[in-house]
């Protein structure tokens, strides 16, 4: 085993140490110095000694010494590392780096113990390595080009202040992150296969031209110089590279492609459809010309476009108007016409022809517009006017038509006294009575769809509605079909007329009862709702978004198809057999509801059953 070595042998170590060493005592003097401190400051061990550590160290560095015997005594059992400059005794002034440790509690030592060297060429050599960075940090700074550095993932390890101006982001977002993610998307595949391999195969240097994205969004283009980097052993720690703003150019470059493509893109990617036909054939037509027919372009050419495109009662109009193209009287034509698609289905469309000639060759390009929406719009327009029409004339005639019934109620109550004792008599005035029930039934009916119906609105809960109605109701819809309330217990009230809600809500109960001739289930709910502001039936009604009060009535039955749910609301529709509707009833309920202020709305599948869905608004406290 090895013996600790003495103090004789300790004291030679030191002696021969190549660092400075010394002891100062608390207060701060030197007791004792080996030979080395006159290779470092220029002082004999017995020249330092009674020196005071202030004496030698430069008066900027006092606080940092003092700082070092500061964390000396707070912390007594580490080491304490510090940089001084100290004045030579030849009056140079050179940096002493050293470590010292608090021995003043051993008592053999009883002092503080520094170890230090001279490492002044070392700092020149930092301080010109700076001098050098500092040189290359501006023109890195300054320069117009972007440049950075990634590592071997493609990280940016750095990037000038150009990088950042272009891209729009500050140093600490973008350092970190890797390169690639400022590249736009469909591009970086193709980047990173490039780079990969481009490295794989020694290649040190590479020019590419590639999109990159800005922090707004925008579409920067860049033309990149790059070159891998190696560490001492030959690994691929990353690449550097210096990339320039070429947006201009290549956005010059693309509008020189743009403009010896423009007459093709703007036909092949116009929303209008376009024809050229020849000899009574097509030659050509672009994509939106196919989609209008509904063929594919290659099926379309050669195609004969008179007899195999042209509904056959357009035909002869559209062949005269065409073939007297060219003439002296006109040289274009615009028709409205039917074509045929592909599936049979026909399509309407505005088409505007013109003639050419040359080669010998007499051509007729057509542009032509899919105007079958508006066609359709225009036919529900002129539904909708018929509907208003219909209204006013039904409010006209149902207030000069109850008039009328008053009258003879009232005639037909007189004689009822007097006719009681001829049964038979009786009978025929009580027909009448019954006969005007039922017309001012169907006056009131029609004043509900006209809206002009006089209304006497209360705040209404209509919870009790329900359960007043379902008790009618079961009584209505007979054995086979069950009726279950799914009511909320706290719905807010609505103000209306409490004999139109119950007649909203029985309408629906009865269609629903036919529409399950096999029995079924139907569903009455009430719930509190919120509408927002650009739901469906807010769309729909044009209403106000705000609390609503909704009231369901749904059943399984056979259901509805898209057809049928677009006109259920028109008056007189029904598609009930003769003599079991009058088709009013659900206009009725639209009329009530709307003049309430609500809206209504239905869900249907064939096989599916239907689900009626009424919108009223509930009464808060500012309208209460």
């Amino acid at each position: 085993m090895n013996e600790a070595p003495g103090v004789e042998q300790l004291a030679a170590l030191i002696n021969f140490s190549v660092d400075a060493v010394v002891l100062v005592d608390i207060g701060g003097i030197i007791r004792w110095a080996n030979p080395a401190t006159i290779g470092v400051l220029g002082y004999a061990p017995d020249d330092l000694i009674g020196l005071r550590v202030r004496d030698i160290v430069e008066p900027q560095d006092h606080a940092a010494w003092q700082e070092l015997v500061r964390q000396l005594f707070d912390h007594p059992d580490a080491p304490q590392t510090g940089a001084f400059r100290c004045r030579h005794r030849d009056g140079t002034v050179r940096w002493t780096e050293g470590v010292a440790r608090n021995l003043l509690s051993e008592p053999k030592v009883g002092a503080i113990v520094v170890h230090y060297r001279d490492v002044t060429e070392r700092k020149a050599t930092e301080a010109a390595l700076r001098v050098t960075e500092d040189r290359y940090s501006d023109l890195f700074a300054a320069a117009a080009d972007i440049i950075f550095e990634a590592d071997a993932e493609g990280y940016f390890r750095f990037v000038n202040p150009e990088t950042l101006r272009v891209f729009g982001y500050s140093s600490d977002e973008v350092i970190g992150r890797r390169f690639t993610e400022f590249i736009r998307a469909d591009y970086r595949p193709a980047i990173l296969q490039h780079y990969y391999k481009q490295t794989n195969q020694g290649v040190l240097t590479s020019s590419v031209e590639v999109p990159g994205v800005t922090r707004s969004g925008q579409e920067v283009w860049l033309g990149q110089n790059a070159w891998v980097v190696f560490d001492s052993k030959g690994q691929y720690t990353g690449m550097q590279a210096v990339a320039r703003d070429i947006t201009e150019r290549h956005r010059a470059e693309g509008s020189l492609r743009a403009a010896e493509a423009k007459y093709r893109g703007l036909v092949e990617q116009s929303l209008v459809g376009v024809y050229i036909f020849q000899n009574d054939r097509i030659v050509y037509v672009n994509p939106k010309g196919a989609d209008i027919l509904g063929y594919p372009e290659q099926e379309l050419l050669d195609l004969p476009w008179a007899y195999g495109l042209l509904h056959e009662q357009d035909r002869p109009l559209v062949i005269d108007r065409l073939t007297r193209l060219g003439g002296s009287d006109r040289s274009n034509v615009q028709l409205t016409l039917r074509g045929v698609r592909k599936d049979g289905a026909l399509v309407q469309a505005e088409a505007f022809c013109s003639v050419t000639q040359g080669g010998g060759q007499r051509a007729i390009p057509a542009t032509a517009i899919d105007i079958s929406d508006r066609v359709k719009l225009d036919d529900q327009l002129r539904q909708a006017q018929k509907m208003e029409a219909v209204g006013r004339l039904a409010g006209g005639i149902a207030h000069d038509f109850n008039n009328l019934l008053t009258a003879i109620r009232g005639n037909a109550e007189l004689m009822s006294p007097r006719v009681k004792k001829d049964p038979a008599m009786a009978a025929e005035v009580d027909e009448i009575l019954h006969a005007a029930d039922r017309a001012a039934s169907l006056t009131r009916q029609l004043l509900a769809f006209s809206r002009k119906q006089v209304l006497q609105p209360i705040a209404l809960d209509i919870n009790e509605i329900v359960s007043s109605v379902s008790r009618m109701a079961r009584r209505l819809i007979g054995t086979g079909v069950q009726l279950r309330q799914e009511l909320s217990p706290t719905v807010a009230q609505v103000l209306a007329d409490p004999a139109q809600i119950e007649q909203v809500l029985l309408n629906p109960i009865v269609n629903a009862r036919d529409a399950m001739p096999g029995g079924g289930m139907i569903t009455v709910q009430t719930a509190n709702v919120c509408l927002e502001a650009g739901s469906p039936e807010m769309s729909q009604a044009g209403l106000a978004p705000g609390p609503f009060l909704l009231l369901a009535v749904s059943d399984d039955g056979i259901g509805m198809d898209q057809a049928t749910q677009a006109r259920i609301f028109e008056p007189c529709f029904t598609t009930k057999e003769t003599g079991r509707g009058t088709g009013l009833g659900l206009a009725t309920v639209y009329g009530i509801i709307r003049q309430i202020g609500g809206v209504i709305s239905v869900v249907s599948e064939r096989g599916r059953g239907a689900s009626f869905r009424v919108y009223l608004p509930a009464v808060t406290g500012e309208s209460s």
